[in-house]
C-alpha cells in the first residue's frame, strides 16, 4: 500500500479559495492523502466552511485553528512540525494544483529518494481560475522551468538562488522541511516563501531536487496578494549573512544584487527614506550602479525626499511597478 503524503494549507480570510484549493487536493488520484489547514483567520467563516465540507475516502483531514500568535511564520513551522508522513507538500490557500499535478510530483519524489524532493512546471490563473496563456509562457521563461531545465535533478542551491523552486506546490522530505521552517529568521517579514527556501538549501548541503515538466500547480494572481505586502529588504538581508558553496557565489551576488533593487524600490515608494538612503550609501550598492540611471534616480529621491507618489511614477510608466510578481514569492 502507497504511503501516506501530507498536504499543508496555510490560510488567512480566504474561504472559498481556501476551498477550492482543497477540491484540488481531492481532484488528484493518489492515497492515502492528509490534509493539514492552519487557519490563522480571525473570524469563524473559515472553520464553518470546513466543517461542511465532504471528505472523500482516502483522505483524512485536520484543522489547526488560529493560535495565540498569528502570523505566517509561525503557521507554516506548526504545519510542518504537525506532520508525521515522509513526504510533504505546502499549498497556498488561493493557489490550486493542476489536474494530476500533485500525483506527478509525489511518483517523481519517491523514483528519486536520492533527492530531497520534487516539483513542476506553474501556469498562472486569474482570479476566477483561468490559466493565462501569455502569462504562463512569461512566469516559467523568468523563473527558468523552461525544456533545458526540465526532467533533470538540479542542484537544490541552484533551484533557489535561481528562484526557480517555486513558492508552494512542491514535495519535500518532511525532515528537511521541518529543519528549514523551525530556523527561519525571527522577522522574515512578508517574505516567508524565499527564506523558507533559503533554509531549505542551507539545512540540505549540497543536495539536489527533481524538477518535472509536467504541469503540476497553478498560481493564481490574486489582488493584493503580492507587490504591495512583499518587502524584500528580509530576504536580502537573509542571504546577505548566509554562506553559500563556491559554485553558486556569482549567482548569490546577482540575487542580492535583484533584491537590493527591489528593497530600495519598496522603501522609496513607501516613504522611509532614511532606510532607503542608508541602503543606497551601503557598500553593496556599488558606484557603477549608482551612477546609472536607475541609481541617479534612487539618489536623487532618496536625498530630495521625494514623496511615494512621485517615486512610483517611473515604474508605472514603464510597466514594473509590480516588480515582486516577477523576482519573488506571493506572501
Amino acid at each position: 500500500m502507497p504511503e501516506q503524503v501530507s498536504v499543508c494549507i496555510p490560510t488567512y480570510e480566504r474561504p472559498k479559495l481556501l476551498q477550492a484549493a482543497i477540491h484540488s487536493c481531492f481532484a488528484q488520484t493518489y492515497r492515502p492523502l492528509h490534509i493539514v489547514v492552519g487557519d490563522n483567520s480571525r473570524s469563524a467563516e473559515t472553520a464553518d466552511a470546513l466543517r461542511a465540507l465532504p471528505v472523500p475516502e482516502g483522505v483524512t483531514f485536520d484543522y489547526l485553528p488560529r493560535p495565540e500568535i498569528a502570523a505566517q511564520r509561525e503557521n507554516v513551522i506548526r504545519l510542518f512540525n504537525h506532520v508525521t508522513t515522509r513526504y510533504v507538500s505546502l499549498l497556498h490557500d488561493d493557489d490550486l494544483f493542476a489536474p494530476g499535478g500533485l500525483d506527478a510530483t509525489i511518483q517523481a519524489a519517491y523514483e528519486y529518494p536520492s533527492s530531497v524532493g520534487a516539483f513542476g512546471v506553474q501556469e498562472v490563473v486569474n482570479t476566477a481560475g483561468t490559466v493565462l496563456n501569455a502569462e504562463t509562457a512569461d512566469f516559467n521563461q523568468t523563473y527558468l522551468r523552461t525544456p533545458e531545465y526540465l526532467d533533470r535533478i538540479q542542484s537544490l542551491w541552484f533551484s533557489v538562488l535561481s528562484l526557480q523552486l517555486p513558492s508552494n506546490g512542491y514535495v519535500l522530505k518532511t525532515s528537511l522541511a521541518k529543519q528549514a521552517a523551525t530556523t527561519l529568521p525571527p522577522s522574515p517579514g512578508s517574505a516567508v516563501d524565499v527564506a523558507f527556501a533559503l533554509r531549505l538549501a542551507d539545512v540540505s548541503g549540497d543536495a539536489s531536487i527533481f524538477v518535472s515538466s509536467v504541469t503540476t500547480h497553478r498560481y493564481r494572481l490574486t489582488p493584493g496578494a503580492e507587490t504591495e505586502r512583499l518587502d524584500h529588504l528580509p530576504i536580502f538581508t537573509i542571504l546577505q549573512q548566509m554562506t553559500v558553496p563556491d559554485a553558486y557565489n556569482d549567482l548569490r551576488k546577482r540575487r542580492l544584487a535583484i533584491f537590493l533593487i527591489a528593497a530600495i524600490n519598496e522603501r522609496l515608494s513607501r516613504g522611509d527614506i532614511e532606510t532607503a538612503r542608508e541602503l543606497i550609501l551601503s557598500e553593496d550598492y556599488p558606484a557603477s550602479t549608482r551612477w546609472r540611471p536607475m541609481g541617479i534616480f534612487h539618489t536623487a529621491a532618496a536625498h530630495l525626499r521625494l514623496p511615494p507618489s512621485v517615486v512610483r511614477v517611473p515604474y508605472a510608466i514603464s510597466g514594473n511597478r509590480r516588480f515582486a510578481h516577477r523576482n519573488s514569492a506571493k506572501a
